[in-house]
């Protein structure tokens, strides 16, 4: 397994250069990180109104799709849990799916 600091963007890090990225990608960046709080409070409103019985079954799709046990889905679980489910979506769908919820 590699360590994030194995990476060569960190092991270089003291030889790159303190360039100025500019207002526009500061002011995006800020935007991004903005809407990215948004997302994830308007899903704690939405998950605090679901029910005991909404959340264990959300739960147990999840725990289906996750094959290998490490909490985490990729977008061939995903697809194959959507379609094992009676789902026929389109890969473009279950790609806006993930990166829906990556952002969250």
């Amino acid at each position: 397994m590699i360590h994030i600091t194995d990476h060569p963007w960190l092991q270089n890090a003291n030889k790159a250069p303190n360039v100025n990225l500019g207002e526009t990608v500061r002011a995006r960046l800020q935007q991004f990180s903005m809407m990215n709080k948004f997302k994830k409070k308007a899903l704690r409103v939405i998950a605090e109104h679901l029910s005991v019985e909404e959340i264990a079954d959300i739960k147990e799709m999840f725990e289906n799709m996750d094959i290998n046990k490490k909490g985490q889905i990729n977008f061939d679980k995903l697809k194959y849990g959507l379609r094992k489910l009676g789902h026929q979506v389109a890969d473009s769908d279950v790609k806006a799916l993930l990166e829906a919820v990556s952002y969250c």
